[in-house]
């Protein structure tokens, strides 16, 4: 069974929803995006789809810019971050807000139009320019930074060898003669290095000549030997026994063996190979410890360069993409090619207003502003006269209020004048009654007393 349903229920819900259909409207929000004015807009209701796909287009740039700088801070950061997303809304807004701008309505004749459209389109390369060139790292990113890696490998690689070949072994000496700070420590054993390097080089010149010396008297004693023996041969007599011949050889061989001082010469060199051992021990441990201090040394120099694998930043990826390009023609020209596109298309919203013409919505957009201007002129000019009429009024009613204060300071004064000569009349009659007044014989004689001059006082 079924519920009766509640009479008018139906067209409130309809009335609801299209109220809520007509808030959402995502056309009337794009145009928005656009700075399209719905109240002139409803009057030419054909042109609300062109601002719409303006708003559209201008929604778009907003959102790839906002990709752009995701890419940019996540070049820059190493890495993407939630945090991110904080500077990625704002730098949309700021050119969602730049190109609602730069697609407002402009309106007159077609040479201001053209005028005015043309900077805001040179503002849109401009910004389209920097926009675009996150992406197109982005989209080289492999070979960017793959050449990247190869340059921080090589830079690796070359100072190592530069830090190597500054600091040979002791004793030798750098071959460079541009080490400067590739020196990195100053070796404690060049001076036993030295010293064991002249002892070898003293004793290898006593063993020559104890060798030399050697051969010379051995060929002396064969020779005696044969000559004493009777041997025949180069040289010898072939006659056995001590002749005058062998006592000769035997005296030269004593003789040889004397000024060659053989016995002499093998002393100083046990004496020097002894030497030479003391030193080599020690050397040995101290060359090691130096080595070791100094491979440690050269690691940390070399670690202190990016290693391949570290983030690569973003002004690593631009000069990799110039070094790139230079070398690579077709590279190059792809990079262009796409760098381009990306501008053309931040600069769509301009483009679209410059190739749209000026619209019935533009023309009435200006006969709005003229007729809004005219009402404003005519405001201003009504309130400056409504003003003035006032001070005016104000001037004369402070003057009618002075000419009245002036009428009652005189009616004061005159009234002030009149009690006055009335309160002297009055002291005079007051005088004249007291003077009428005086004794009786003074009456009858018919003189005052004080009016008598012959009465004193």
């Amino acid at each position: 069974m079924t519920e009766p349903s509640q009479p008018g229920a139906s067209p409130r819900w309809a009335s609801l929803l299209r109220r809520l259909l007509r808030r959402a409207d995502p056309g009337r929000r794009l145009r928005v995006l656009a700075g399209v004015d719905e109240r002139v807009l409803a009057q030419v209701p054909l042109e609300r789809t062109r601002y719409t796909g303006l708003g559209g287009v201008v929604l778009g740039t907003a959102a790839m810019a906002g990709m752009s700088m995701w890419f940019a801070l996540s070049q820059v950061l190493g890495g993407a971050h939630p945090a991110m997303l904080v500077p990625v809304l704002i730098w949309a807004l700021i050119v969602l807000n730049l190109d609602r701008w730069l697609v407002s309505t402009v309106t007159g004749m077609w040479q201001r139009r053209l005028l005015m459209l043309i900077p805001r389109l040179l503002v849109a390369v401009v910004l389209g320019a920097i926009i675009a060139e996150p992406i197109v790292l982005r989209v080289f990113e492999t070979a960017v930074v793959q050449h990247v890696k190869d340059q921080r490998s090589d830079a690796r690689d070359k100072l190592k060898a530069r830090l190597v070949e500054c600091n040979p072994r002791p004793p030798a000496t750098p071959k460079r003669q541009d080490c400067g700070d590739s020196r990195l420590l100053a070796a404690t054993t060049e001076a036993n290095a030295a010293e064991l390097a002249n002892l070898q080089k003293d004793a290898a010149a006593l063993q020559k000549q104890i060798d030399a010396a050697n051969r010379r008297h051995n060929k002396l004693v064969d020779q005696t030997s044969g000559e004493c023996a009777g041997d025949k041969g180069r040289g010898l007599s072939g006659r056995e026994g001590e002749g005058p011949r062998c006592r000769r050889l035997q005296e030269e061989a004593r003789r040889v063996f004397a000024s060659s001082r053989i016995a002499g010469n093998t002393a100083r060199l046990e004496a020097l190979t002894e030497r030479i051992s003391q030193l080599r021990g020690p050397l040995a441990v101290k060359e090691a410890a130096y080595q070791k201090e100094l491979d440690a040394r050269i690691q940390e120099r070399v670690a202190q360069l990016p290693a391949p694998n570290d983030p690569v930043g973003l002004l690593e990826r631009m000069k990799a993409l110039h070094e790139l390009t230079t070398d690579n023609t077709y590279l190059a020209t792809a990079s262009w090619l796409f760098r381009l596109f990306l501008i053309m298309v931040d600069c769509l919203p301009v483009l679209v207003k410059l190739m749209g013409g000026t619209t019935v919505y533009d023309r009435m957009v200006g006969e709005e502003n003229r007729r809004r201007e005219a009402i404003h002129t005519s405001r201003v000019r009504f309130e400056a006269d409504e003003e003035i009429g006032e001070l005016e009024l104000n001037a004369y009613a402070r003057t009618e209020g002075r000419r009245k204060r002036r009428q009652d300071i005189d009616v004061d004064r005159k009234a002030t004048d009149v009690a006055a000569r009335k309160r002297i009349e009055e002291m005079i009659d007051t005088r004249t009654r007291e003077l009428r007044r005086g004794t009786p014989g003074e009456q009858r004689n018919g003189v005052h007393p004080r009016l008598d001059p012959f009465r004193g006082g």
